[in-house]
């Protein structure tokens, strides 16, 4: 009896176990909610540092989430577990249940073989392929929508277009890295480290399993993309040359693959929960790092990494579904099962992490295209001319926002004169560090006049540059603003010919049902445009370029236009 009674400390241990693991996991719940906030709100500012940030801490707070509710109710799960086994055995007396256990009609006998947890046919067999089947069946879903131009590919576009907007040395630097872990090279390295571990260690069905998962990944994403055939994103866009085909990206597949069965040795050598909680995290960091990153450098398309994590994620639990059979149904009962590998394995990972930052600047050499798309002349400067140019402008998803309310023929320097003549100022680029300053100015109230404005598009194509203009308040969270794009049409002189949307930000708004902070705009987009003319100070001429209308801005803002826009051509002398 003495054996099994509990001291104080033990007692009161155990009865606040569940009370702090409820608190971790209510801390994970608020924590979990503010990242989601952060996805959504950075989705709009399309920052992609930040957004990577916010999706790993996510994920991360999930996972520890998960835990904390696991362990918060091991008590209860217990009786629960026993209240059930309770309830089965009554159920097994029932007639009917009987009959359905002991019938041999078919396809009876076949389904309960597929449920029962001692054969390797059984119970496991079935999980595994309905987990592999999962992520598979999106691949080809997302296939489907790719080879017929879906309205994903459109999205692609526009992210494909914006990067180069984006980019700094700072964060170059970071995926050139990352990029480089995901190569063929520092998959290699990791392989050799993990495999000579392993045969040192005696275990060889896993490192052969090792051996044959790394083949197989290279031969499947091979493969899908010699049926694919999808074309890389324009190489003028791009910071590195590929000429392999571009969906599903390998890069994806190996670090989903070759990553994931690695975190898995890992994670089966590790007793600590935190450990364990920190292998998943460290794995999922390395495959956004690296997915991210083809993305970044210009050589895949968005549905290009998420193709390739969803069809190594079907490999991926393929292969631990059949290490974990082969470890609980030896096909002979004199081979020896699959062990348990010991925690040196980590050293595999280490290695490829420090192969790719040592030679990373060598296996990438990131570099920067001006390729100049080409043009196409305008016959005259009217509104029968102007009706070949992109009317309205776009979000992300390609959502239609306000119509152009000016066209500009000039050179870019002449536009850039202008506006800052009459006391404009350029906005930054939409950057990290820009990004995470503008925040900060405008939850302050103070000023940032070349806080950058959000990316919108125009026919897939991001703002060539903004300018933006403070008013009496001098605060961030009050502005004139204009976006300008590049047409690719030029003017009768050889001049570029420009489009561009204005509004007012008269303050800052909780947006949407995210209630995402951003500018709120004055739903009068025609005194906004009727504000610029005058400031710019140059002549103009209004001409009907839709009919009046009504519409939403991306935040959901409401505005009206009489559907004209003003053409304004720059002096030759603009340029000074």
């Amino acid at each position: 009896m003495t054996g099994n009674r509990q001291t104080l400390p033990e007692r009161r241990r155990a009865s606040r176990g569940p009370g702090r693991h409820l608190a971790v996991a209510a801390a994970m719940i608020v924590l979990m909610a503010a990242c989601f906030y952060a996805v959504r709100t950075l989705s709009l500012f399309i920052s992609p540092m930040l957004f990577l940030a916010a999706v790993f801490l996510e994920v991360v707070f999930a996972a520890v989430f998960v835990f904390a509710i696991v362990r918060a109710l091991a008590a209860p799960s217990a009786v629960m577990r026993s209240l059930a086994a309770s309830a089965w055995s009554g159920l097994r007396t029932n007639e009917y249940v009987v009959r359905a256990l002991t019938s041999e009609a078919r396809p009876l006998p076949w389904l309960r073989d597929r449920f029962r947890p001692d054969r390797a046919s059984g119970l496991w067999l079935t999980a595994t392929a309905v987990i592999a089947a999962v992520p598979l069946a999106e691949f080809l879903a997302l296939a489907v929508t790719v080879a017929t131009h879906g309205p994903l590919t459109q999205v692609d576009a526009r992210i494909a277009h914006l990067m180069p907007a984006v980019r700094t040395p700072g964060e170059t630097a970071v995926f050139t890295v990352a990029t480089a872990l995901g190569s063929f090279q520092s998959v290699l390295v990791m392989t050799v480290f993990a495999v000579a571990i392993l045969w040192w260690r005696r275990e060889r069905l896993l490192a052969a399993a090792v051996v044959a998962t790394v083949a197989a990944q290279e031969l499947l994403f091979t493969l899908a993309k010699d049926i694919g055939g999808r074309p890389r994103p324009d190489a003028a866009l791009a910071l590195v040359t590929e000429t392999s085909p571009s969906f599903p990206s390998g890069h994806a597949v190996r670090a989903t693959v070759v990553f994931g069965i690695i975190a898995y040795l890992v994670f089966r050598s590790l007793r600590s929960v935190w450990g364990r909680t920190l292998t998943v995290a460290a794995y999922l960091l390395a495959v956004l790092l690296v997915t991210m990153s083809r993305v970044y450098l210009g050589v895949h398309y968005v549905s290009d990494v998420w193709g390739g994590m969803l069809l190594g994620a079907a490999l991926l639990a393929a292969v631990v579904g059949a290490l974990e059979i082969a470890a609980r149904f030896p096909l002979r009962r004199a081979r020896r099962r699959p062990g348990i590998p010991g925690r040196a394995v980590a050293v595999a990972p280490a290695a490829a992490l420090a192969f790719a930052i040592g030679l990373g600047p060598a296996l990438v050499h990131p570099q920067e295209h001006t390729v100049r798309e080409p043009t196409q002349a305008l016959p005259s400067l009217d509104a029968a001319a102007f009706s070949r140019l992109p009317l309205y402008s776009e979000t992300l998803t390609g959502g239609r926002m306000e119509p152009a309310s000016f066209v500009f023929v000039g050179s870019e320097e002449q536009v850039a004169r202008a506006f800052t003549r009459a006391g404009w100022q350029q906005a930054d680029p939409s950057t990290l560090a820009n990004t995470l300053r503008a925040f900060a100015v405008g939850f302050q109230g103070g000023q940032y006049a070349s806080a950058p404005v959000t990316p919108a598009f125009m026919d897939a194509q991001p703002e060539t540059v903004a300018f933006q203009k403070a008013t009496a308040a001098n605060s961030l969270r009050q502005r004139h603003h204009i976006r300008i794009w590049r047409t690719g049409f030029t003017a009768p002189d050889g001049r570029d010919v420009w489009e561009a949307t204005a509004s007012f930000d008269d303050g800052i708004e909780l947006a949407g049902s995210a209630k995402l902070p951003t500018h709120h705009i004055d739903p009068q987009v025609d005194a906004e445009r009727a504000y610029i003319t005058g400031s710019l100070g140059l002549p103009g001429t209004l001409f009907q370029r839709t009919d009046p209308q009504m519409g939403h801005n991306a935040s959901g803002d409401e505005f009206f236009t009489d559907g004209k826009a003003e053409l304004v051509v720059l002096p030759a002398g603009a340029a000074g």
